[in-house]
């Protein structure tokens, strides 16, 4: 195991499109959830509902790690990185800016265009805000199994 670099870090975040929101909760304990997410200028973004248990978390300290793992079955090949930051929710109302966190997530999920439409029109219809979860990240951390100068084998080795 070694610590990865930071672009091996970037390539994983970029790479992924499912994450594990680690906070603790109103009583003071442990709470993740898992979210789709995208990326916007360092930030970690998702559509999360602004009035669950994650948000009540949010509110009382929005102190948060969002969490990527990446393994074979038998853990033999991974990876992992933790990136720090405080958490917050943005309500988007302008249509444009309705449609860019959308379309943002089709392309970090890699999903076909129009993929989201029916959801983008809802709120673009309808005029209620989207609420954005916007984590403004800190610094990240990361480990691996590969060697240095593997990374980039990095998908025959999750294969084998």
């Amino acid at each position: 195991m070694r610590k990865m670099k930071n672009e091996e870090i970037e390539a994983l975040l970029h790479a992924f499109g499912w994450v594990t929101l680690c906070m603790v909760d109103p009583l003071g304990n442990p709470y993740a959830t898992e979210f789709s997410y995208f990326l916007d200028n360092g930030d970690i973004c998702g559509l999360v509902h602004p009035r669950g248990k994650a948000a009540a978390c949010i509110e009382l300290n929005p102190s948060v790690c969002v969490k990527i793992c990446d393994s074979d079955v038998q853990c033999r090949n991974y990876q992992a990185v933790s990136c720090f930051g405080k958490a917050c929710f943005e309500k988007l109302r302008e249509p444009d800016r309705v449609a860019w966190a959308w379309d943002s997530l089709e392309a970090q999920l890699r999903l076909e265009d129009g993929r989201y439409n029916v959801y983008k029109e809802r709120y673009l219809r309808t005029g209620r805000a989207l609420p954005l979860l916007r984590v403004k990240v800190d610094h990240c951390t990361g480990i691996t199994s590969f060697s240095e100068g593997a990374a980039e084998s990095r998908e025959q080795g999750m294969k084998s």
